[in-house]
This record gives C-alpha cells, sequence and structure tokens, in this order.
C-alpha cells in the first residue's frame, strides 16, 4: 500500500495548526506548510536509495550499489 504524501502532508499540517498543545509546545516554531511537509516526507521515503552506479564485468552494464546502512 503506497502512502499518498500529499493526503498525508495535509493531514499533518491541519493537525499541526489545530491542536492547541502542539501550538503551545511549539509556539516560536511556524507550522510547517503542506508543500514543506512533502518535501521532507519525500526525503524520508527515498533514503534508501542513496548510492552509486559501478561497472559490472559479469553483467556488461552498470548496477546499482546503495551506500545505505541503516542505524
Amino acid at each position: 500500500m503506497a502512502i499518498d504524501i500529499k493526503k498525508l502532508a495535509k493531514y499533518l499540517q491541519k493537525e499541526m495548526e489545530t491542536q492547541d498543545e502542539v501550538n503551545t509546545t511549539f509556539h516560536l516554531i511556524k507550522v510547517p506548510t503542506q508543500d514543506d511537509l512533502e518535501y521532507w516526507i519525500q526525503g524520508f521515503q527515498s533514503r534508501k536509495c542513496v548510492g552509486h552506479s559501478e561497472w559490472s564485468e559479469e553483467w556488461q552494464k552498470n548496477i546499482w550499489i546503495s551506500d545505505y546502512e541503516e542505524d
């Protein structure tokens, strides 16, 4: 099941704006826009795509080598 990033960002932004507890906790920080949230969600989802390509003699083509190491 794929997550709809736009819907998730819209939901999060709405919840941050309407929750008194969140507003009092983050009163010095402005609530991020829906576009900002979409950007960060997309970046989080693509974090495992970090890597580089290398030539494979066996396959005679470039292959993707992941540089991602999960903590």
